[in-house]
């Protein structure tokens, strides 16, 4: 265990020169910034506390700020600083150069070796929090920044859940006049007990977390649909659709960790029971953070090509005589990435409602 963070420093906007915009959420901005007196790169997150506190958000931020506070991990996002004016909260972290996960493996999916890289990071993510007693809530490839040299970055501590203080807790989701305390995350990684606002811990995590084994190896969320209703209808229904080209294994340990029954699910009791899943047989998990990242081949490259530019060959693809001298492997996951495309495209509403 290796929790808490030093105390802060103080600090204050004008220590900064603040560079180009790296990302922009509901109530939140991400800049590059530079420590002026040391030349340190950070992360800014900009908080508008006006509009953070109309969406009643608020305590979100302290709530990512307490488990920030508490967690000192490789794989899980530092906070560096903490200040604050009479208009925004600022939150340093950790420049991640990498980029995120999920704009990584958008549609193209990810290479078997190179997912099992960063699965063993996530997975000793998710153990350090499991005896943290903090539950994420919110895992998915859109939370998990990656730095140049390919560490795995767990972020987005917001809707968190800390079982060792549960005095302290975040703002839910509001309706009418009821708070949803445990309807929280996004609809695609929500397991049934938390759609139902039961119940929301560790095993919640688990599925939460398979679900995301399975948007990084197909290149696309699970259970996607037109509306969050069909969503829902979808997690309940446990209709979990694969493409094609997932590895064998990787379909079994997904299909044993997304499982309606809570307790069933592979990791539940114990996250070790999947780090012996088969699909690990070959992984080292001891400080996998200090190795290099697996090189992806000359095929996988070309099909990343492929998969970022899909719409430029769409029509083509199916005309393409090539295509039958592939070997089989490499025809699924074309078809794979077709199909992860095609779904996604499904989803968006015609170009004329725009």
């Amino acid at each position: 265990m290796s929790f808490p963070l030093p105390p802060l420093a103080r600090r204050r906007d004008t220590d900064f020169d603040v560079g180009i915009l790296l990302g922009r959420g509901t109530f939140t901005s991400v800049y590059a910034s530079v420590e002026k007196a040391t030349g340190r790169r950070y992360a800014m997150k900009v908080v508008d506390r006006y509009r953070c506190e109309r969406l009643k958000k608020t305590a979100d931020v302290f709530m990512e700020k307490h488990c920030l506070q508490r967690t000192n991990h490789c794989n899980i996002i530092k906070m560096l600083g903490w200040f604050s004016d009479n208009t925004n909260i600022y939150v340093m972290l950790e420049e991640c150069l990498g980029g995120e996960l999920w704009e990584v493996i958008k549609t193209v999916g990810c290479p078997v070796a190179r997912a099992r890289y960063y699965f063993a990071q996530l997975i000793n993510a998710v153990s350090y929090l499991r005896d943290a007693r903090i539950v994420h809530r919110d895992l998915k490839a859109e939370n998990v920044m990656l730095t140049e040299l390919g560490v795995v970055k767990l972020i987005d501590f917001g809707t968190a859940k800390d079982l060792e203080n549960p005095q302290i807790k975040g703002a839910g989701n509001a309706s009418r006049h009821k708070v949803f305390e445990d309807y929280v995350g996004t609809p695609q990684f929500m397991p049934k007990e938390v759609i139902e606002n039961k119940c929301s811990d560790h095993r919640s995590d688990i599925w939460s977390l398979g679900c995301t084994f399975f948007q990084v190896l197909s290149g696309c969320p699970p259970f996607h649909d037109r509306s969050e209703y069909l969503i829902f209808q979808r997690v309940m229904a446990l209709d979990l659709v694969f493409p094609p080209g997932i590895d064998p294994d990787a379909h079994n340990l997904i299909t044993q960790m997304v499982v309606e029954d809570a307790d069933a699910r592979l990791g539940a009791a114990n996250i070790e029971d999947v780090k012996n899943h088969p699909f690990f047989q070959s992984q080292s998990f001891e400080a996998i953070h200090e190795k290099p990242v697996p090189m992806v081949s000359l095929a996988d490259l070309c099909l990343q090509r492929i998969g970022n530019n899909m719409k430029e060959f769409t029509e083509t693809l199916p005309q393409w005589s090539g295509a039958s001298s592939l070997v089989a492997t490499l025809r699924e996951q074309l078809d794979r990435m077709q199909m992860a495309h095609k779904w996604q495209e499904d989803v968006l509403p015609p170009e004329d409602a725009w």
